[in-house]
């Protein structure tokens, strides 16, 4: 028992009180006597009487005196309470664990099953997980947070292209993006989605968890729920972003003196006059020059508006969200806007039927997003322009062309003098009902419609289009439509045996139009797109294609003992993309699951709380063909079908003509995925540490390839099922919360997943297909292959001898022979890197003490290549570079001066002037911050009529970990294929970003 005093003092009395407390100790441990740290203990009904179990899972508190309760918790564990008054001494408290983890429902293929029950390789991404962070579109989300998933920004600017792909890449001519379901309407687009109103987002990965979307699940399958209302009066959120955004980090490039300095050292070399006068060069020491990086790039601006009601009663639910997004480019006069206004209603009309409607409304309006990243575009002629050309001339006219350095256009004038849009407006309506005819058996109709409008507006004005100003207009309109029809029945038999079997049959049809015309030579450029009559040459053109899918599919899941697992589906697809026996294919999957720590012999161990070993087979496919590609194509373009006739010495004009394209082919069938995927799910200390690991080979065959054919029968070429591509590899993710107390916890996430990809054949006697002039598909290579000069430095003063056998000298540029034939050339080109990247990863923390939270994220990249050809045009300084304008220059070689470089001298060397080779591939190797949040929640105490506030502050791509010599090692010119890519010719660079804002809900 102890005592404490206090005396409190007046001006006539003096009174003495006595408080009497009294200490508790006691143990916490867990079911199996293993004691539990860290575990949280406090007073009921009091707010700072607490305290936390030490390492052997003791602890003590002073308590006043009386009869309390305390309250005893752990993460993993059921918190129990325990009563004490001031006769108690000592106490031993058991905690349960907490198996709720284990019972969470996942959505899975056209149904849910128990998170334990999951025999597939499959992975959850919870809302807490990104909720601190400033995301704004579902491939942020995805970003490092799933093992096995690659999502690649190939270009930064605001709503930009991404590249997201679930174990690799499958086929080389085909889309290897996975398969979005939103809502259960199959095929959805992505980018129309508000990240704010996703419920729960699941990824399935191997053949067990896709195969039951058959044909489209070769690339894995992305499963979106959306938020439903909530029983309960009406809640109001709103929330608002504002954000600054400016570039990763400027180049280092010539200033106006250094780079008239560097010409006139080069033309001397060459026995040229200087190009710069003395008088010039003071100009330019006195004045200045041109920093071209600053003039195309800006700090930009973006905000975000969110208002959702929700709420509803015993019957029915309602939620009302919309979305306004408005980001501003880094690079001059790019913005993209983002409408989108949600509707989710459902009604329990009786205890056996209900009804839902759901309602996306999105506009997406992308404004010179798009084109920036190309070898002529304003980035990459920003370190292609002279910095002693002014942006304007005399006049006050944009200077038209640069007179000594590149030969292409103004780069401030890409920015300005072009307008080119992209408007979709995009309407998804899906409603459905449900039937419960006994308990277990229920019948599930959807019907879903899903409306496009693009409307494409491009205009490039004189300065930019050698005085021939021109713009061009087009038109699409895209309606698929989906029913599906799906009959479940779900039962337990004799307390052990839980059987669930799903039937499905559906159909989907997508019907397509669209319109284009295009005009040059504009009469008035000021109407740009809007008059495109009043233009010297025309070019219109229409297209019209559909196609439409018919399935059937069927699942089993079996649980002996919730202890042995099955899973078995299969499905029949028919595509009106085939032909004959070859229109209709099947695809099956079957898994199984043993779950150890369900085992009598595992009850006492203490190590795993959960263990369960799972393997799958099955079957995917992939439609990899346009809906007519098994038919022969005509070509009726100007260009490849006119003719011009001639009458004596006039022609009267080009006349349309016809022409055979390529032979189709009646037996082109599906690309087939096969994945054998071998995995374990463990949970240590009663869920505090979890991991998850997979091992798996996917092998695709059939790929459809184009062969070439021989002249006597028409040339062109041919579309086969011929080869074949494997992707191999591991995936590891681990999630613990090392520490958890009464104000503070720390909860942190690891993923790690590498793959090997490689062509295992082509079907073609060469076995070796050029896909572009920097790529080469050969067996046993990765499918994205670079192709070019092994290049082994400069040649060094004591080289002299063997520079002189290829006609070179010290100081220009030393490629290795292959042949040894004395040549430098084409038999000399080899594989030089891999554009494909290995092994990616992912790093989550967040940090919670009261109303505060810290959330960390860092995202890696490795194991590929990138070709650098913006460097390689402005360091070699030729063909339409014409001057070198990187500051590396400076440490060329020079004779006497400089002899250890490898930046090869100023030469008439040819060599020197290669760019195809390993001289300007570097590492792509990168590791990101790519997040930093930090929020606080206001105390409800000073809130008065608000339900929460919550205030925030974060930094996207703030530092960036890498080798490589460009802006930024992750963004790319070629943003869609995977056999070319991570080729960078001035691509558009992804931004690091401030964000601030505030949620309140009411």
């Amino acid at each position: 028992m102890i005592t404490t005093g206090q005396r409190v003092e007046g001006p006539d009395i003096t009174v003495e009180t006595t408080v009497l407390a009294y200490n508790v100790t006691g143990r916490v441990i867990d079911n199996v006597g293993g004691v539990i740290a860290g575990a949280t203990v406090l007073l009921k009904g009091s707010t700072n009487t607490g305290t936390a179990t030490d390492g052997n899972g003791r602890f003590t508190l002073n308590v006043p005196d009386g009869n309390h309760t305390l309250v005893i918790s752990s993460i993993g564990f059921i918190s129990r309470e325990v009563a004490i008054s001031n006769q108690t001494s000592s106490l031993e408290i058991s905690l349960q664990a907490d198996i709720k983890s284990l019972n969470e429902v996942v959505v899975v293929g056209y149904g849910t099953q128990k998170k334990s029950d999951v025999t597939g390789s499959l992975a959850s991404i919870a809302v807490d997980d990104f909720k601190e962070q400033p995301v704004t579109r579902l491939d942020q989300i995805l970003q490092g947070r799933v093992a096995g998933v690659q999502v690649t920004n190939a270009s930064g600017s605001p709503g930009g292209d991404v590249r997201i792909r679930i174990r690799g890449a499958n086929s080389i001519n085909g889309d290897n993006s996975p398969l979005y379901v939103v809502d259960g309407f199959v095929g959805a687009d992505f980018n129309n989605i508000n990240p704010d109103d996703i419920a729960s987002l699941e990824v399935l990965k191997d053949a067990s968890a896709t195969a039951i979307y058959g044909s489209r699940g070769a690339n894995g399958v992305i499963i979106i729920t959306t938020k439903t209302g909530k029983k309960g009066s009406m809640q109001v959120n709103f929330g608002t972003r504002f954000s600054s955004s400016q570039v990763l980090k400027k180049m280092d490039m010539l200033n106006a003196v250094d780079y008239a300095e560097v010409v006139n050292a080069r033309a001397a070399v060459g026995n040229s006059n200087p190009v710069f006068t003395q008088a010039q060069i003071d100009g330019f020491r006195q004045n200045g020059g041109t920093d071209w990086q600053n003039e195309v790039l800006r700090k930009a601006g973006g905000q975000e508006y969110q208002l959702g009601i929700s709420g509803g009663n015993d019957k029915t639910t309602y939620l009302i969200s919309s979305n306004y997004l408005n980001q501003n480019g880094i690079v001059n006069n790019s913005d993209f806007k983002r409408y989108t206004i949600r509707s989710n209603i459902a009604s329990q009309v009786s205890d056996k039927f209900s009804v839902r409607l759901n309602f996306l409304g999105t506009r997406r309006e992308n404004h010179n997003t798009s084109g920036t990243g190309s070898r002529g575009g304003a980035l990459g002629q920003a370190f292609a322009w002279s910095p002693t050309t002014p942006i304007r001339d005399a006049k006050g006219q944009y200077t038209y062309r640069d007179p000594v350095g590149s030969i292409f256009e103004n780069p401030v004038a890409l920015t300005t003098d072009a307008d080119n849009r992209t408007n979709r407006t995009s309407v998804n309506l899906v409603g459905g009902l449900r039937y419960e005819f006994i308990p277990g058996l229920s019948l599930d109709v959807q019907y879903g419609v899903n409306y496009i409008n693009q409307q494409d507006k491009t205009f490039s004005g004189p300065i930019i289009s050698s005085m021939l100003p021109r713009a061009g207009r087009s038109s699409g309109e895209q309606i698929t439509l989906q029913s599906t029809n799906a009959l479940n029945y779900k039962r337990l038999f004799n307390k052990i045996h839980s059987l669930e079997i799903t039937g499905v049959f559906e159909t989907q049809k997508q019907t397509g139009e669209s319109f284009y015309a295009n005009a040059t030579n504009l009469t008035y450029p000021a109407q740009s797109y809007n008059n495109l009559a009043l233009a010297a040459s025309n070019l219109i053109g229409s297209g019209y294609s559909r196609w439409s899918l018919m399935s059937y599919l069927g699942r089993v899941n079996y649980a002996l003992k919730d202890r042995y697992l099955l899973s078995a589906t299969v499905r029949r697809d028919g595509s009106s993309k085939f032909q004959g026996d070859n229109k209709f294919s099947v695809f099956p999957s079957v898994a199984l699951g043993w779950r150890l720590t369900e085992e009598n012999f595992m009850k006492s161990q203490r190590i795993f709380s959960n263990l369960k070993l799972r393997g799958s087979w099955g079957l995917t496919g992939n439609q990899a063909i346009n809906p007519y590609g098994t038919l022969s194509t005509y070509i009726t373009n100007v260009d490849d079908a006119g003719v011009a006739f001639t009458s004596g010495y006039f022609t009267n004009g080009i006349t349309n003509g016809i022409i055979l394209g390529n032979p189709g082919n009646p037996n082109l069938k599906w690309e087939t995925t096969e994945q054998l995927n071998l995995g374990t799910d463990m949970e240590f200390l009663n869920g505090k540490i979890s991991l998850s690991a997979d091992y798996f080979v996917k092998n695709t065959r059939d790929l459809l390839l184009s062969q070439p054919l021989p002249a006597y029968i028409g040339g062109n070429s041919i579309l086969r099922n011929v080869g074949e591509v494997q992707n191999k590899g591991w995936e590891i993710a681990v999630e613990a919360t090392p520490v958890t107390g009464k104000n503070f916890s720390w909860n942190t996430s690891v993923n790690v997943a590498l793959v090997n990809n490689k062509v295992v054949r082509l079907g073609s006697a060469k076995d070796t297909i050029f896909a572009a002039t920097e790529f080469v598909l050969i067996p046993g290579q990765t499918m994205a292959a670079f192709w070019g000069l092994n290049y082994l430095g400069t040649w060094k003063p004591g080289e002299a001898d063997q520079a002189a056998r290829y006609g070179n000298k010290p100081g220009d540029a030393h490629y290795q022979d292959l042949n040894n034939d004395g040549v430098i050339g084409p038999k000399d080109y080899q594989i030089i890197g891999n554009g494909m990247p290995k092994t990616t990863l992912g790093w989550n923390n967040t940090f919670n003490y009261k109303g505060l939270s810290l959330n960390i994220f860092f995202q890696g990249v490795f194991g590929f290549d990138k070709l650098n050809y913006t460097y390689a045009a402005g360091i070699v300084g030729s063909t339409d570079v014409r001057q070198p304008t990187y500051a590396a220059i400076k440490d060329r070689y020079i004779p006497g001066v400089n002899e250890t470089s490898d930046i090869p001298a100023f030469s008439n060397a040819k060599e020197n002037y290669l760019t195809q080779t390993s001289r300007f591939l570097e590492k792509g190797d990168f590791v990101r911050l790519k997040n930093i949040s930090l929020a606080y929640s206001i105390p409800k105490s000073l809130l008065k009529n608000i339900g929460t506030v919550r205030v925030f502050v974060s930094g996207t791509n703030l530092l960036t970990f890498t080798k490589y010599k460009g802006i930024d090692p992750e963004s790319t010119s070629n943003s869609v294929g995977d056999v070319v890519q991570n080729i960078d010719h001035g691509s558009y660079p992804n931004a690091k970003t401030i964000t601030a804002g505030l949620n309140v809900t009411f």
